[in-house]
């Protein structure tokens, strides 16, 4: 007898009301124990026997606390774990920290206000942020039940070793002609000071003014419509559509840019809009990605009027001021010269910084030079690789198709930061070659060291120059597949556990961490990262967006935790269908500590009856018709269940789990069995009813563990004379086990149904259920009147009715005599 069961014997244990955080904190405890680490959570590397599961989860971003909508993912990931493990799968379940970028830096900016100018103190203080907020992270992670295998496959991205396969990964790409340094134009954070993808861009919707301003052609004016005006200085031409009448006759003409008294041509495009304001589009560079379409297209000149930090040059007088001050002093002049015909208020779209940061400023297009990944040519590769891959929901691989279908430039891996992985390169200044670090030499940071080499191998130049740029924290973060599957340290069990089987991420960054893992994964290890990309929705704040640090909307899963209870918590996430998006509530999570409260409740009351039963084949050859019913019932909840978990939809798992254990068991069976608990008729009639009872709590207990893995813990080591140390190393129930009867089955329905109808009956009456009621009469039709005689006498000792009669007749009624 475990030491639980001596416990409640000596009168300990079993509160009559449910203590989530007592119970909880002592079984986050207990998964620690060396002992239970290596029986339940422990990945098996030599394990040949067993086969292997392994789950890709997110690295968190460590910018802040652990929100609401990370707490999603943890519960998707722990539950899927526990499960797999319980079918007799090896399982990994990993957790890494996404530790570098620009998220980090900001806060110690502006949180901490310590300048980066001061490179040494400022990743010193990135460090002891991210320190902090992992510990923080953690922490909540331990009180909502996750249990990865923090021993063996732990990891952060700002550790040298984890630089050193970021380094390995990008000298083998570059090996392989796919790495370049090129001056282009590119999406530049003025905030920030870096450059950006594309992937960490989107739009704000912002209030703005459409300006239309007069270009002076000959005598006359050509009206443009600009929403940035500051940029006129930068104009190339004007274009117009080659169908529009208006301006047809323009075409390889020249006007005046006002202000600047400069000529620039009018071309014709078919990408131009006739509708939009007067017609005619200004081409400057760069306004945005269109403008540079246009630019490489017709070979135009390129002028820089925005700078780094986000000041106007080459513009005359208003050289060295902030945009926004530009702006206003060009409308104003454009207006007193009697250029600027009018302006209208809109709302419109601004394309700004928004992935993974609190900047949300908008972007500015810059001609730097930056490293770039070939991505363009392995579009098709990544569209197969995906293709292949099963998607839950299905939907999502068209969010995917549609980004990499719009992907136009190659990635740009590099950032002007200070907290981040160091690109691993040299260059020359005289031809650009690239000349990489050595692998044996890896990790390194190239400005603290000399260049493997001392002439360029192309010009013989030796002007080599260290990158001072470091890395996109998506390319520390998209080779997570093979960091786990131990791809970088030729680890034996990566065969077996690369591709790994499932990533877990939300709809956000589809267009980030899925797709530059599927790409980068491709170009190394030639295969797709995983086999099944589950995709969920986000938990919404209570402003109706997107939960994010960022936004400052984050909810903090702990907020009622140590009242409600993490098994309570998980249930109200795991209850959303996967994909959608929720406004989060608690009152959801009240809802589930009210079930779980119920199965304690029913737990604690068959405890008395089952604490010292040892199951006997016999016993379920004794079992009545009710018994065999709710066996039925166990067999469609156990299947269902199970297709649900393999499938990943937890809402139906949980629904089935709930509406069998709360309505069908506790509401129906457990009160008709009852009596024969309490009055004990006879051993065969007891042990029958002790034997279903044990049944449906053990494989109850065991369809629960996964999902609320803690009070399942408690139940399976009080009620049940298991020799595992825990439940989430036991074996997953299996209806092929049990033996269903149909006939009883139906036969129960029947008994079942007359019981509740003639319990409503009473209630309705005004007559207690423990009160005895001499005679009722039953009309109902002649084959249902044949089932409840032959179930008459557990009818009659269930409602305590001395008497029944019945009557034939096509609808069912009950009448108290």
């Amino acid at each position: 007898m475990n030491v639980l069961s001596k416990n409640l014997k000596n009168g300990k244990g079993f509160q009559k009301r449910y203590n989530a955080k007592e119970i909880e904190e002592k079984w986050q405890r207990y998964w620690q124990k060396p002992d239970v680490y290596k029986f339940a959570f422990k990945f098996n590397k030599q394990d040949t026997e067993h086969p292997v599961y392994v789950i890709d989860t997110p690295p968190p971003f460590t910018s802040g606390e652990l929100h609401l909508g990370q707490a999603y993912w943890i519960s998707i990931a722990d539950t899927i774990a526990r499960y797999k493990r319980m079918r007799g799968y090896n399982v990994l379940l990993p957790q890494g920290w996404d530790c570098q970028g620009l998220p980090t830096e900001l806060k110690v900016q502006n949180k901490w206000n310590i300048s980066r100018k001061n490179e040494k103190l400022f990743k010193q203080k990135c460090i002891e942020w991210t320190l902090q907020m992992i510990t923080k992270m953690k922490k909540t992670m331990f009180k909502l039940g996750y249990r990865p295998d923090w021993e063996q496959f732990e990891y952060r991205t700002m550790d040298k070793d984890y630089w050193r396969n970021v380094q390995l990964s990008l000298l083998r790409i570059f090996k392989n002609g796919l790495i370049y340094r090129e001056a282009f134009p590119i999406h530049w954070c003025p905030n920030c000071e870096t450059a950006l993808s594309r992937a960490e861009l989107g739009y704000i919707e912002k209030k703005g003014f459409l300006f239309f301003i007069k270009f002076l052609h000959k005598k006359a004016y050509v009206e443009i419509v600009t929403t940035r005006p500051e940029l006129i200085s930068a104009c190339q031409a004007l274009v117009v559509h080659p169908e529009d009448e208006r301006y047809r006759s323009l075409v390889g003409e020249e006007v005046e840019i006002p202000l600047f008294s400069r000529n620039v041509p009018i071309l014709s495009d078919q990408q131009v809009n006739m509708d939009f304001g007067t017609g005619v589009v200004m081409i400057c560079t760069f306004g945005d990605d269109q403008d540079i379409r246009w630019q490489q297209k017709y070979s135009l000149d390129i002028l820089k009027v925005v700078d780094e930090h986000g000041r106007i040059v080459n513009s005359g007088k208003y050289s060295n001021l902030k945009i926004s001050e530009a702006r206003g002093k060009i409308i104003s002049d454009l207006k007193n010269a009697g250029l600027l015909s009018k302006k209208e208020e809109i709302d419109h779209k601004v394309l700004s910084h928004i992935e993974r940061s609190d900047c949300m400023a908008p972007v500015e297009f810059l001609v730097k030079t930056q490293f770039f990944i070939k991505s363009k040519p392995f579009k098709e590769e990544v569209i197969k690789a995906c293709d292949e891959m099963a998607w839950f929901p299905e939907h999502m691989f068209q969010r995917l198709l549609n980004w990499v279908n719009s992907i136009e430039w190659d990635w740009i891996i590099s950032r002007q930061r200070v907290y981040g992985t160091p690109i691993p390169f040299w260059y020359c200044d005289e031809c650009n070659e690239i000349i990489p670090a050595l692998e044996d030499e890896l990790p390194i940071e190239p400005e603290k060291e000399k260049p493997p080499i001392d002439k360029c191998p192309k010009c013989a130049s030796n002007k080599i120059y260290p990158s001072s740029d470091v890395c996109d924290c998506w390319v520390d973060s998209s080779i997570t597949p093979l960091i786990i599957s131990g791809y970088f340290n030729n680890d034996d069990y990566f065969n077996k556990a690369y591709p790994t089987n499932i990533r877990i991420q939300g709809i956000d960054i589809i267009r980030t961490w899925l797709y530059y893992t599927t790409l980068r994964c491709l170009m190394l290890a030639k295969k797709r990262p995983f086999n099944e990309a589950l995709i969920h929705g986000m938990i919404l704040g209570p402003d109706g967006t997107n939960m994010s640090k960022s936004k400052g909307n984050v909810i903090n899963p702990e907020e009622h935790l140590d009242d409600m209870g993490a098994d309570s918590l998980r249930q109200a996430l795991l209850s959303l269908t996967i994909g959608s998006d929720f406004p989060f509530k608690w009152e959801a999570v009240k809802h589930n500590k009210a079930f779980l409260q119920k199965y304690w409740s029913a737990s604690r009351f068959a405890f008395r009856f089952i604490k010292d039963y040892e199951t006997c084949p016999k016993d379920s050859k004794q079992l009545t018709t009710l018994d065999r019913w709710i066996i039925a019932k166990l067999i469609d909840v156990i299947d269902i269940v199970t297709k649900a978990m393999d499938t990943h939809q937890f809402h139906i798992a949980l629904d089935k789990i709930q509406e069998f254990f709360w309505h069908i068991f506790c509401d129906q069976y457990l009160e008709a069995v009852k009596y024969r608990l309490y009055t004990k008729l006879s051993d065969e009639n007891y042990t029958a009813a002790i034997y279903t009872l044990h049944k449906i709590l053990l494989e109850c207990t065991h369809l629960l563990a996964p999902i609320c893995p803690h009070i399942t813990e408690e139940i399976n080591h009080i009620l049940f004379k298991s020799e595992v140390l825990s439940i989430h190393g036991d074996e997953w129930p299996d209806s092929a086990r049990l033996q269903r009867d149909r006939e009883c089955e139906e036969k129960g329905d029947i008994i079942m149904n007359a019981i509740a109808k003639i319990r409503s009956e009473k209630s309705n009456a005004g007559i207690p259920l423990s009160k005895s009621v001499k005679k009722i009469v039953i009309n109902t039709q002649k084959s249902i009147i044949q089932t409840l005689q032959e179930g008459e006498g557990e009818i009659k000792r269930i409602l305590h009715i001395e008497e029944i009669s019945y009557n034939e007749e096509d609808t069912f009624k009950v009448k108290l005599e």
